[in-house]
């Protein structure tokens, strides 16, 4: 099966042999795709170089029947863009993200044009912390784990503004009754995140304790190498500050 001009972006890729890469893109019809992409690591014959950037919208072509495909083409459709401080950081996250959790031939236009769009935003200027866990948030619904925060998991009831609850994987949200814990979550503030009421600290406080929670327990203990070189990037700026 061949398939030509198929808007998509550059999840990860490795290399492969001396002059080739696997590629995990992430594409508007299809999905996840894996490709081989063959001579990609090295100049063509007239030098020009065939590099895939991340955080840029290609037209690509590939061929194949197997699971790994054969990519034959990768026409990016505007001026790279390179990311930097934050915002890099933050696409760092995204991508790996994405490439962890979603599985090949799985995703919808909808998440494509959200991602695509968040990408965009972080390319002008770093967006909204908000903006980054309405994606995570999407990312999840388009696993199938998408978060029910306005009912008690237990009894079924509307959360209650003035109660406190924790968020279980899997199971939902939890009354606490007593000994308000550290990941305590105040029914006001989740109410707030479900009406899209962001506005708030506190409610960007819970929106990352319960997206935290769910990314990792479905990450079922692999770890973000982006997490890692974000917080080593932070103490180094901080440390920067203090000398």
């Amino acid at each position: 099966m061949r398939c030509d001009n198929i808007q998509g972006f550059l999840l990860h890729s490795k290399p492969y042999s001396e002059t080739s890469l696997i590629v995990d893109l992430l594409t508007r019809q299809h999905g996840r795709v894996r490709c081989i992409a063959k001579g990609f690591r090295k100049a063509s014959k007239k030098g020009v170089s065939r590099v895939i950037f991340p955080y840029l919208e290609y037209a690509f072509s590939w061929y194949g029947r197997s699971e790994l495909k054969t990519l034959t083409g990768a026409e990016a459709t505007i001026a790279p863009t390179f990311l930097r401080q934050d915002a890099l950081y933050t696409g760092l996250y995204v991508n790996e993200l994405v490439y962890r959790l979603l599985q090949e031939q799985e995703s919808s236009e909808d998440f494509y044009r959200q991602y695509r769009d968040f990408l965009a935003s972080l390319c002008t200027a770093l967006p909204h912390e908000s903006r980054l866990r309405m994606l995570e948030m999407s990312l999840l619904e388009e696993l199938g784990y998408g978060l029910v925060l306005d009912a008690d998991a237990e009894s079924g009831e509307q959360i209650i503004a003035q109660h406190y609850y924790r968020y279980v994987p899997q199971l939902g949200l939890q009354r606490l009754t007593t000994n308000h814990r550290g990941d305590a979550l105040l029914g006001q503030h989740l109410l707030s995140l479900v009406a899209g009421d962001w506005q708030q600290q506190e409610v960007l406080q819970v929106a990352r304790v319960v997206l935290r929670t769910a990314i990792d327990f479905y990450l079922d203990g692999r770890l973000l190498h982006s997490r890692r070189l974000y917080r080593q990037y932070r103490a180094a700026a901080v440390a920067a500050c203090i000398d």
